[in-house]
């Protein structure tokens, strides 16, 4: 703008820039002020004098620039300037430069006005550590449509008073970066679903209207063209248009009723009661301390224990690539808290029910499973009778969640770390759904070379998908009952799975029960001591009546390599 004669802005106007906390100045920088106050849209007027071109960037390397208040500041190269041509004039959205400033006999002017980054502008005054009026207001995000609206005020003012001046050039708009036009549609249903009462279409449209939205109502069909001022800040669906008809009908106008909806049985879940009744079971029977671990392995912990990490899913941006692959067993996990904690105790066990990835499914999706995992620790006793201990644990779950006899399978370890003869499959009623094993001896020494550690890993998914023996009364004799051991030497290729069967498939009715008392193993001879119970419910049973069964339980046995000890 030319023609600029009147320096001093109107008393009315001073007054009411005191009354906002701001001093009178000279006519163009007291109307700038004015108009940031009145719409909220900074603006700068430099004087045309100094200015010959306009450019917005950077500076290529850090410079010393002196801003309005008279000081030198420090730039670098992230803060956003206004140059004439190469020299700098301006802080982007902050404040001008001493040079390019307005002055009493100024007569021609260059008006900015613009939409700077709020974050950029944010930093920027964060490192100078100079905020003023007008960064705060870019800090917000401002509306860039206010731009224009702002140039228009600024000739209306100055125009209104000082009739000589003059605009002297086009309007030059760079929009560098247009918000798209919102529009929601819903209808009346939706209005009264989620504000719950019953409001007017005549209302919804008047309260919209009021603030600024463009509304079309058809049939109590609404399309609704959102403000630039608003589509910039907070209203882009549908649920802010509900909270701007409620916000306005008045919360205190919303009338207290209580929800009908039908109540309804929260359904069980049955997998959920078999971990807490096994979670249970570890923790008060058997004194084991429950864990909570992450889903991925920690490479450099396991490499300290021996066991590689093995391939599987990625966890990508990961620095150490072994930490972000995801474990598809819990064990090793768990293996190493045990290692952690060897000063704990003498003899201890954890546990944990916790996910695990194992590969990918048809659709290239994790195959997360649900895992028990199980870790005993002792120093005191050895490997064999820990062994027995973990097969006690797995035989009491299996029996009081499911009621049925558990079947161990030796197998062929899954795992490096795993024993190469002490891996045995975990079975029930006829579901394999885990793996019991000691440590490989090379492993072991890595964990502890004067401890012992056994594992089991259980499937809950398979071990859920178990049915549930239902549990019968069996009324108990009231004759004599008699015993009778057998010690019998048994061969190294020979299960106890394959020894009971040599009476099981007899059927006996008289045979109550049967355990194992005793075992021996010494010089490569494995010796077992099993104890027979045998009663009738009508009468006392006759010894020469139990021999009879003995004798075929012995025939059985020795078809299979075993035999009585001498």
């Amino acid at each position: 703008m030319d023609g600029i004669t009147v320096n001093t802005s109107p008393l009315w106007m001073q007054i009411r820039l005191y009354y906002c906390g701001m001093r009178g100045i000279n006519l163009l920088a007291d109307v700038t002020n004015y108009i940031m106050l009145e719409i909220g849209q900074p603006t700068h007027a430099f004087n045309a004098n100094m200015i010959d071109s306009i450019v917005i960037d950077t500076p290529k390397e850090k410079i010393k620039f002196t801003t309005l208040d008279g000081n030198e500041r420090d730039i670098d190269e992230d803060t956003l300037l206004i140059y004439n041509r190469e020299t700098p004039v301006a802080i982007a959205g902050i404040m001008g430069g001493l040079e390019s400033e307005i002055i009493e006999d100024t007569g021609s002017v260059v008006l900015e006005s613009a939409c700077f980054d709020g974050i950029s502008v944010r930093k920027s005054s964060q490192r100078l550590a100079h905020r003023t009026d007008a960064s705060a207001r870019y800090e917000k995000m401002l509306d860039p449509e206010l731009c224009s609206d702002a140039v228009g005020r600024f000739v209306e003012l100055v125009t209104s008073i000082d009739p000589g001046a003059k605009v002297a050039s086009n309007l030059n708009d760079q929009y560098i970066k247009k918000y798209p036009e919102i529009s929601l549609s819903f209808d009346k249903a939706y209005v009264d679903k989620y504000t719950g009462i019953e409001i007017s279409d005549e209302r919804i449209v008047n309260t919209l209207t009021s603030l600024g939205f463009d509304v079309t109502s058809s049939n109590g069909n609404y399309e609704v063209k959102v403000p630039s001022w608003r589509r910039t800040k907070d209203v882009t669906i549908k649920a802010d248009i509900i909270e701007e008809i409620t916000r306005i009908y008045g919360y205190d106008n919303f009338k207290i009723t209580t929800t009908k909806m039908p109540l309804k049985p929260v359904p069980t879940d049955y997998s959920k009661s078999e971990d807490e009744e096994i979670k249970d079971i570890l923790v008060k029977k058997y004194s084991l301390h429950e864990v909570n671990s992450y889903i991925w392995n920690d490479g450099r912990k396991l490499k300290k224990l021996g066991i590689e990490v093995e391939d599987n899913v990625k966890v990508l941006n990961i620095e150490n690539s072994d930490n972000g692959v995801l474990r598809n067993s819990i064990l090793p996990t768990l293996l190493v808290i045990a290692n952690e904690n060897k000063d704990f105790a003498d003899k201890y066990g954890v546990f944990e029910i916790g996910r695990v990835v194992d590969g990918t499914d048809e659709n290239g999706r994790c195959n997360e499973r649900k895992r028990l995992g199980v870790v005993l620790y002792d120093k005191t006793g050895s490997e064999k009778e820990l062994y027995y201990s973990a097969l006690d644990i797995i035989n009491t779950i299996v029996y009081d969640v499911k009621h049925r006899k558990v079947e161990f399978a030796k197998i062929e370890p899954e795992h490096s770390w795993q024993h190469p003869k002490n891996t045995a499959s975990i079975s029930a009623g006829g579901v394999r759904f885990g793996t019991v094993c000691a440590l490989h001896p090379s492993n072991k020494l890595k964990f502890d070379k004067t401890a012992s550690a056994v594992c089991f890993e259980i499937d809950m998914t398979l071990f859920n998908s178990v049915n549930a023996q239902p549990i019968e009364f069996v009324e108990k004799s009231e004759m004599q009952s008699i015993y009778y051991d057998l010690s019998l030497i048994v061969p190294e290729s020979v299960r106890f799975s394959d020894i009971e069967q040599c009476w099981l498939k007899e059927g006996f009715k008289e045979l109550e029960s049967y355990k194992v008392i005793d075992t021996f193993e010494k010089l490569g001879i494995k010796s077992i001591t099993v104890r027979f119970n045998f009663v009738d419910m009508q009468r006392t049973l006759e010894m020469s009546e139990v021999q009879v069964m003995i004798d075929k339980i012995l025939n059985n046995l020795k078809q299979i390599g075993v035999i009585l000890k001498a």
